[in-house]
C-alpha cells in the first residue's frame, strides 16, 4: 500500500477526502491528515508517504510552499486540490511536480484518475530507482506496465495523437490523461504553441482528411464524414463549411 497523508483545512473537505473511495482498492491508504501546512511537514518528515494531497490555500504555508519544502528532498507525490480555476495556480503547481490539480468540489472519478497517474510516475521513476540502488524495485502499486505514448514536447505529442486518433472522440482531457499534465494546462499550451484552440484544431485535422478524400475518392459525402470522426453528417458539413467557406458538395465539384 503506498501512503498517503491528507492536507486540508476544512473539517468536512478532510474527512470526506478520507472517505470519498475505498483508498486500499486502488493501493493507497492513508495514513494521516493535517489541518495546516506546518503539521503537515512534520507528519511528511515522520511519515515518508508515496502520496501527499494537498489543498492550495492552507494556515501557515501554502499547499504551493509545502510542495518546494518537500520536492527534492523526498520521494513525494503531489495532488493539489482547489476552489481557483486559475492558469497561474495551476501552472504553478505543475512546475512545482503536481501530477494533477483538481478542482472543488472534489468527484470521485477525478480523484481515481488522479491516483491512477500517480501510479504511472512511480513506475516511471522505477528504472532509475533500480539502477541507483544496483538491483530492481517492485513497489505494491497494482496497474499494468503499460505507460502509453509520451513525449519530452507535450505540444508534438498532442498532434501526434490527434493525427493517429482525429476518427474517433478525441478530447484534450484523454491526451492528458496520458501524460502528467492537467487537462487545463495542457490546452493552455497548446494554444500558446499554435494560436488554436484543440477542439479547432481537431476540427482542421478532420477537415483536411475529408478534402483529401473528396478529392481523390467517390464515397459518399456521409461515409468520409463517419471516416474523418463525424459520425453526423449535418455536423460534418457544418464544420466543414466553417474552415473552407464552402460545402462538400462544391469542393468536390471544384475538384473535376
Amino acid at each position: 500500500m503506498l501512503k498517503t497523508l491528507i492536507v486540508e483545512d476544512e473539517p468536512r473537505m478532510r474527512e470526506g477526502l478520507k472517505r470519498i473511495i475505498f483508498w486500499e482498492k486502488y493501493g493507497f491508504n492513508v495514513c494521516g491528515d493535517a489541518e495546516n501546512g506546518r503539521q503537515a511537514l512534520e507528519l511528511i518528515e515522520r511519515e515518508q508517504p508515496a502520496l501527499v494531497i494537498t489543498d492550495i490555500r492552507l494556515p501557515g504555508i501554502t499547499g504551493l510552499e509545502l510542495m518546494k519544502e518537500v520536492t527534492g528532498r523526498m520521494d513525494t507525490c503531489f495532488i493539489v486540490i482547489s476552489g481557483y480555476d486559475e492558469f497561474e495556480y495551476v501552472k504553478t503547481a505543475l512546475i512545482c511536480g503536481a501530477v494533477d490539480y483538481i478542482l472543488k468540489p472534489v468527484e470521485e472519478e477525478q480523484l481515481i484518475g488522479a491516483l491512477l497517474r500517480v501510479k504511472k510516475r512511480l513506475l516511471k521513476a522505477l528504472p532509475s530507482t533500480a539502477s541507483s540502488a544496483g538491483g530492481t524495485a517492485e513497489p505494491e502499486i497494482g496497474i499494468e506496465m503499460g505507460m502509453g505514448m509520451s513525449s519530452d514536447d507535450p505540444i508534438a505529442f498532442v498532434k501526434e495523437y490527434v493525427a493517429l486518433h482525429y476518427q474517433e472522440q478525441v478530447t484534450m482531457k484523454e491526451i492528458a490523461g496520458k501524460t502528467y499534465l492537467h487537462p487545463f494546462y495542457l490546452g493552455q499550451l497548446f494554444r500558446k504553441a499554435t494560436g488554436i484552440y484543440f477542439n479547432d484544431y481537431v476540427h482542421q485535422i478532420r477537415v483536411d482528411k475529408a478534402q483529401l478524400l473528396l478529392a481523390t475518392t467517390s464515397s459518399k459525402i456521409a461515409d468520409i464524414a463517419a471516416g474523418v470522426g463525424y459520425p453526423d453528417p449535418d455536423y460534418f458539413v457544418q464544420q466543414f463549411k466553417k474552415i473552407t467557406g464552402c460545402t462538400p458538395s462544391h469542393f468536390r465539384k471544384n475538384q473535376l
